[in-house]
């Protein structure tokens, strides 16, 4: 068969209709290996290949960068409170804005809500100065999505090419631990790259690694610091507070490797081990003297927690009555509900609960109605100018006042003087806690203490 004019055309214009649609669903397929589906920004992929190639440039030109690395303060919040398409939809307009107020230089997407901006830098960092500003100055307002107004704050880290780092990865490192440092400062700030970040990063680093082995290996110990009666000094509880005798440096202070614990999720298993402890030596003091342990909020929302505190009482033998848990109000942020859920099975078990530090936080009011705690601790900010300061001894005076109206038990905390006993005396406070009595002692020395206040008449028998 012969073929004519007409069919040979219209093979062709099918072979090239099929040959553009080959070339359309490879530009779609490259375009998808290198650019968010969300946002439609780079991905990570074309950033990482992007900031190498941007390097070389400003390197032979002798140029210099900035790498701005921000993530959202609080997006879980807006995801779990308003729903995972609101919170796509604000990343959409996140990257939106971060193109329009960058002039279009390189923007990506990392991942969850990660974003990075390649930016030439001037010589006196203006460039990325001003960028972040507008940045922020943006951001401290709601952003609309789908006509629902939401708040997302902005925290940034900047690193500069060549003065920080000359290679990407080193760049993306320092740009990633000044974002921390934004973040320990209170959020929704910039902060530039220091050589002491990376210096502390090693640090916290270190101390992963050398208190994971001190987990692992039981080099950890408890100190037992006494909670007395006000007018009596009777020894009524112990305060468990843990420390960490390290080989090498000495004994670390709790405020630096409990915030790496927590960071790493070592907290858990940290936590598990000082509620087993606790309870262990408790077991062994008279029966009306308790045990208080602090619990940190990722411990206390960690799966299992309470099973935990059951298999505590249970190998040690202690009444469920003896156990303290400590807790702050920072456990309430991620919704009161699920919390004041497992006060409650803490509490059918009956075990005591304590608010910690109260005062310091922003609504203590507010879970004070959702759960009757057994005891209020007074924080120590408020107890130390107790004595000369008209305005302390008042806002301590509300504090006892509210919970003697609630019926709670409370104590003081940091009592360092006498003056500062007598007027928490006077002011009704029940219980006392401080150096004034003693230092955190090792449990050798707490049992000490408990026979000292029974042979001078303090403590009466149960």
């Amino acid at each position: 068969m012969v073929e004519t004019a007409d069919e040979i055309g219209r093979l062709s214009a099918s072979f090239n209709l099929m040959s553009q649609g080959i070339v359309e669903r490879e530009e779609r397929i490259a375009h998808l290996a290198f650019h968010d589906v969300l946002t439609n920004l780079p991905n990570r992929a074309f950033f990482r290949q992007s900031l190498d190639q941007e390097i070389a440039r400003a390197a032979r030109n002798g140029e210099a960068l900035a790498l701005l690395y921000m993530d959202l303060d609080g997006f879980k919040v807006v995801n779990d409170a308003l729903g995972h398409p609101v919170g796509d939809g604000l990343l959409r307009a996140v990257g939106q804005r971060l193109l329009e107020l960058s002039d279009n230089a390189f923007v990506a997407r990392l991942g969850g809500d990660e974003f990075v901006i390649i930016i030439g830098e001037a010589a006196d960092h203006s460039t990325s100065r001003r960028l972040a500003h507008s940045i922020l100055d943006v951001f401290a307002n709601p952003v609309m999505v789908d006509g629902r107004e939401v708040t997302a704050g902005i925290s940034i880290g900047i690193s500069l090419f060549p003065e920080d780092a000359r290679t990407g990865e080193a760049l993306v490192r320092n740009a990633d631990l000044a974002l921390y440092r934004a973040k320990q400062d209170g959020r929704g700030v910039y902060r530039f790259f220091e050589q002491a970040l990376d210096q502390q990063a090693r640090r916290r680093r270190q101390i992963e690694a050398d208190l994971r082995s001190a987990i692992r290996t039981g080099g950890l110990e408890l100190r037992f610091q006494p909670i007395v009666g006000t007018s009596d000094t009777s020894i009524r509880c112990f305060e468990a507070l843990l420390r960490w005798p390290h080989p090498i440096d000495g004994y670390i202070s709790p405020v630096d490797f409990i915030p790496v614990a927590e960071e790493t999720g070592l907290i858990v298993p940290l936590g598990e081990w000082v509620i087993h402890e606790a309870c262990r030596v408790a077991a062994a003091w008279p029966s009306n003297i308790r045990v208080a342990v602090n619990v940190s909020p990722l411990q206390f929302r960690a799966p299992g927690f309470q099973a935990i505190v059951l298999q505590a009482l249970a190998r040690s033998g202690l009444s469920p009555s003896r156990l303290e848990i400590e807790i702050t109000e920072s456990v309430f942020l991620d919704g009161v509900d699920t919390v004041t859920d497992i006060l409650h099975q803490l509490r059918s078990l009956g075990v005591r609960i304590a608010l910690d530090d109260f005062g310091t936080g922003y609504s203590s009011l507010s879970y004070l109605r959702s759960f009757p705690f057994d005891k209020l601790k007074i924080d120590r900010s408020f107890v130390i100018n107790i004595a000369d300061d008209p305005n302390a001894g008042a806002i301590v005076k509300a504090i006892l006042d509210l919970a003697s109206a609630l019926q709670m038990e409370t104590t003081a905390e940091g009592v360092e003087s006498l003056e500062q006993q007598a007027e928490l005396q006077s002011r009704g406070c029940d219980t006392l806690q401080g150096f004034l009595f003693s230092r955190p002692v090792d449990a050798k020395a707490a049992g000490e203490l408990i026979e000292q206040c029974y042979q001078q008449g303090r403590c009466q028998a149960a």
